[in-house]
């Protein structure tokens, strides 16, 4: 069993600490709202982005118990029933890891595909259960809010890709019982 020096046990640290400050600066920016005319205000789904791409990268960085606490977190920051998010964001992480393997040998615009359609279907699954949390179908305003937020998710997939495949760049490839990370 090799020992880590501590300054190796730091540099190591720090390189997992900047995945994990990511992951959080995601989650804060999820419950912003932007604004564009004729759809209203909307929140993109940017930890949808950080929990699909760790999903099919690196799942050891973003375990599921993980996920289900940034997704109460979400919850809770932007008002919404609690557990929604977390259900949602579980979910879907699951159905991406069972994926992984087919989604890594995939061209980029595969995987972004593949992002398209989980955003889309997070977008509705969210729309129907606010909907019925609240016992009365949103009006086609919410609708057309959270659909506008899948659409710009989606746009801005790529640009999220190139800060996330830049952490991934940095975190420890290291192996051993202690500090196994991918």
């Amino acid at each position: 069993m090799s020992q880590l020096l501590p300054t190796e046990f730091i540099n190591w640290a720090l390189r997992l600490l900047l995945a994990q400050g990511v992951i959080v600066l995601f989650a804060f920016l999820m419950v912003v709202s932007f604004s564009m005319p004729h759809a209203g205000d909307f929140k993109p789904f940017f930890l949808l982005m950080a929990v699909y791409y760790w999903a099919i990268y690196r799942p050891t960085v973003m375990p599921i118990a993980y996920t289900f606490f940034l997704g109460i977190l979400v919850d809770l920051m932007a008002e919404m029933p609690v557990g929604l998010s977390a259900l949602l964001l579980v979910g879907i992480q699951s159905l991406v890891q069972r994926s992984r393997l087919f989604l890594m040998g995939q061209a980029y615009v595969m995987v972004w595909l593949g992002f398209a359609i989980v955003a889309v279907f997070y977008a509705l699954a969210l729309w129907f259960l606010m909907s019925l949390s609240v016992w009365n179908f949103q009006t086609s305003g919410a609708f057309i809010q959270t659909m506008t937020a899948a659409a710009f998710s989606i746009l801005i997939f790529p640009l999220a890709t190139l800060l996330l495949q830049a952490v991934h760049r940095v975190l420890p490839v290291t192996s051993g019982p202690l500090h196994t990370v991918g």
